[in-house]
């Protein structure tokens, strides 16, 4: 890392930016635990991934893979989905010339699991799952 990027990561956090928003290697280290411990996925929420979401149903003790795929960290009560948050996480990936990191964010349909503490899409889910969310501005 150097030091440019250090700065940028103190003033972050000094905003009150959450540290794996704006450090890739740290928010890799804490989706690696979520994939490893609580099943964080699936890898293309795009594709059907029936083997993925049978384990998710089984570990839920659910019979039905369909209940299961209604819960998703777009609904989940630790999924942060304010302004706020998602201003951190496009700082924390930064602009290239002529492009905007919330485009990004918006095509991930990026949040922050306060939960987990990574950068997560709306579209998985994990075992931490919560019913109540997301956390929006409307809530703070």
């Amino acid at each position: 890392m150097n030091f440019r990027n250090l700065i940028n990561i103190i003033e972050a956090v000094e905003k009150g930016c959450p540290p794996a928003t704006q450090d890739i290697d740290l928010n890799l280290k804490n989706r690696k635990k979520a994939i490893n411990e609580y099943m964080y996925g699936p890898l293309d929420p795009n594709e059907p991934n029936e083997d993925y979401w049978a384990k998710v149903a089984d570990e839920w003790n659910m019979d039905d893979t369909d209940q299961a795929k209604t819960a998703l960290c777009g609904n989940c009560a630790a999924f942060d989905l304010t302004s706020k948050v998602q201003d951190c996480i496009a700082t924390g990936i930064g602009a290239e010339a002529g492009s905007d990191p919330m485009d990004t964010v918006d095509a991930g349909d990026l949040g922050y699991c306060k939960f987990l503490k990574f950068k997560c899409a709306a579209k998985r889910t994990c075992t931490a799952w919560v019913e109540g969310g997301p956390i929006t501005d409307e809530e703070q």
